[in-house]
């Protein structure tokens, strides 16, 4: 299980290392070349070759790099906007090789907030080793979160890191809804309801009912469903447009912001080629802002 979870994350940083490479739309994470091993690195800088596994992962899974796009765009408007209005946690569910801890350092100095990167303890492990090597020693205001999610509890770990339930924080939860249980997602939800300060929020993506249950037949729904059920890993949560405010209400949040295909394409691909399977988003992917009630 370990070595997947390193696999998984370094294969979500090289996707944004290469969309930083995008010579039509740059993509914003300048980072994340730094934490790829050297043959993904190599990969990345040759440009044949980057084209070439483009084309393979776009056929495998259409619309899905245009997502990882879109996503990192606003998730990192996201955090900013947070900052401003007056967060001082950020809790990044499932770090990864995130890197905004150290591209909005200033940001986080600047408002006095800490990031609390959770993660598998193999995956967390050799995070902070590859920042250490990149930046000479970890951060200070980063706290790194070792969770065995079926044996630990997520509180008790965060709080022994210095997270505070009562501080305003801000929630990433980044390409992981669709692969949980309905009820794993709201205990999630509940977590953050209930052990946050007053006006908390969390930033999430999430899948259309459909594709879950097949049957979504619009573009990349039936090669994307394929893809994730060979691999080991199937698509087990969904959410039709028309559900989700009624699902966050009963789960104690109020829906603040959602973007579908159409307002991804907007807001972030208007300078897009228009030809491009690059920037083609999938119409069954969404990215919701939700707000935890008092």
């Amino acid at each position: 299980m370990s070595k997947k979870e390193s696999r998984t994350a370094e294969l979500a940083a090289l996707a944004r290392a290469s969309m930083y490479r995008e010579p039509a739309l740059r993509g914003p994470d300048h980072m994340a070349i730094r934490f790829l091993s050297a043959p993904l690195k190599m990969l990345v800088s040759l440009e044949p070759a980057r084209r070439v596994a483009l084309k393979l992962y776009t056929k495998l899974m259409p619309g899905a790099y245009a997502l990882v796009r879109a996503r990192t765009w606003a998730f990192d408007d996201f955090v900013q906007r947070e900052l401003r209005g007056g967060a001082r946690q950020v809790v990044v569910l499932g770090a990864g090789y995130d890197s905004r801890a150290y591209r909005f350092a200033e940001m986080l100095r600047a408002t006095a907030a800490r990031v609390f990167e959770v993660d598998a303890p193999a995956t967390s492990r050799l995070k902070q080793a590859k920042v250490r090597r990149l930046f000479g020693a970890l951060p200070p205001e980063v706290a790194y979160v070792q969770v065995d999610f079926e044996q630990d509890s997520l509180e008790e770990r965060l709080t022994q890191a210095g997270y505070s339930t009562s501080a305003r924080t801000a929630f990433l939860w980044e390409g992981v809804t669709y692969y949980l249980r309905q009820s794993a997602v709201e205990q999630v939800l509940r977590f953050v309801r209930e052990r946050s300060g007053p006006a908390s929020a969390i930033i999430f993506d999430l899948i259309h009912r459909g594709i879950v249950e097949g049957r979504d037949t619009s573009f990349g729904a039936q090669q994307q469903r394929r893809y994730v059920q060979n691999k080991g890993e199937p698509f087990l949560f969904g959410l039709d447009p028309e559900e989700l405010p009624g699902f966050l209400e009963r789960n104690g949040f109020g829906l603040e912001e959602v973007l579908d295909a159409d307002a991804m394409a907007a807001r972030y691909f208007a300078q897009a080629p228009k030809d491009s399977e690059l920037h083609r988003l999938a119409n069954f992917n969404a990215i919701a802002v939700a707000r935890a009630k008092g």
